[in-house]
């Protein structure tokens, strides 16, 4: 096997020896909008539908109208069919949305829920909401509400209901 030759050491040249750095900052361009020019490249947000394409219709069936029906309950009367309207007993405050009380918004969520023979709240669901993070909070505080139930002939009976819990950031 050859020998090998030892490296060369370098030479260092004076030029390139760092030198401290300056106390100063150079001058940055401040950002300045700038016109945008029609033949200018302007990437849109979410791209148009291709030519042509249509939305394909009879495949999925949705049920319309009333989801919950109250399922095991027996008869489910309207509050225009009783002697005595549920009243309640128990009956506290949603909690309001973080991210929403941060940003100021208010609104309302309407919740139909039905009033059992006993007085328990049972199948509620949000009907609309003029947010739809609202919804979630104010089912969650009507499932708590206790209720004398509704009466007809004398008697206790489920009883279907529907409120409008408003979120307003004045009342505490």
């Amino acid at each position: 096997m050859p020998p090998v030759e030892p490296d060369e050491p370098e030479i260092k040249d004076p030029e390139d020896t760092p030198t401290p750095a300056a106390d100063f900052t150079p001058p940055m361009q401040t950002d300045v909008p700038q016109v945008i020019q029609v033949d200018s490249f302007v990437q849109q947000i979410q791209p148009p539908p291709p030519e042509g394409l249509t939305a394909v219709t009879g495949l999925i069936d949705i049920p319309q109208g009333q989801l919950h029906a109250g399922a095991g309950l027996g008869q489910i009367f309207d509050l225009s069919q009783l002697d005595q309207i549920p009243t309640a007993t128990v009956q506290g405050k949603p909690a309001y949305p973080f991210d929403m009380r941060r940003a100021g918004i208010t609104g309302t969520a309407t919740v139909e829920f039905v009033v059992d023979k006993t007085g328990a709240v049972q199948d509620a669901f949000a009907v609309g909401s003029t947010q739809r993070e609202f919804e979630a909070e104010a089912v969650k505080a009507v499932m708590k509400w206790k209720f004398k139930p509704g009466r007809r002939g004398g008697a206790p009976v489920n009883t279907r209901m529907r409120v409008e819990i408003a979120f307003s950031l004045t009342e505490d």
